[in-house]
């Protein structure tokens, strides 16, 4: 059973977060306050997270809209490296430009299809996009007014709060090679799995 309205909001609740919702637009809007990232409109240190159920409730949504206009930054190219840059860096959130105006967003798509989400799930959501609009905007600002980009004080920064590595190192290309050429030997991936199987892997 997909979403309803009603409990997306009493989810958000749960959370115990500042909202606004609109049963019409099928949408909560959530108050986050921020460390670095200032509200263009108001200029204060927050943002509005726009939850929104889509697809009938098989689909929820979370964005931050006009996170920055492209036009205001005159090093548009290091500006759009450096949101890809950043994408590559988190798991949930991504940038994205509408090239029809100019705007920039920060969007989470999560599918329910006819499944649930759970405060635990939403909280997490949430504060991940949060986080990203607030800890990448002093970079990308950077970047789109100087052209420079540097994402080393970020990641050292990072790593010091997680040391596990946040995501898997690329395989160099002898290493993708060899493995191409072990799956080929067992007869493809399913031959591969059986062969791991049969190993006690």
């Amino acid at each position: 059973m997909p979403l309803t309205f009603a409990d997306l909001v009493g989810r958000i609740a749960e959370i115990g977060c500042d909202f606004r919702a609109s049963r019409e637009h099928s949408e909560v809007v959530v108050a986050v306050p921020t460390q670095n990232y200032l509200d263009p409109s108001d200029g204060e240190r927050s943002l509005l997270l726009h939850v929104m159920l889509q697809e009938e409730g098989r689909m929820l949504r979370m964005c931050v809209p006009e996170v920055y206009s492209i036009s205001e930054f005159p090093h548009r190219g290091a500006f759009c490296e450096a949101m890809l840059a950043a994408n590559w860096r988190v798991r949930v959130a991504s940038y994205v430009l509408d090239e029809s105006d100019g705007e920039v967003r920060v969007v989470c798509d999560l599918p329910l299809e006819d499944g649930a989400v759970t405060g635990a799930q939403l909280s997490r959501m949430l504060t991940l996009v949060a986080w990203t609009v607030d800890q990448f905007d002093p970079l990308i600002r950077i970047a789109g007014t100087t052209g420079a980009i540097d994402f080393s004080s970020l990641d050292a920064s990072v790593l010091k709060q997680a040391p596990d590595p946040r995501r898997r190192k690329a395989r160099s290309k002898r290493e993708r090679r060899e493995l191409a050429d072990l799956v080929k030997a067992a007869g493809g991936v399913e031959g591969l799995r059986k062969l791991l199987e049969d190993s006690g892997l």
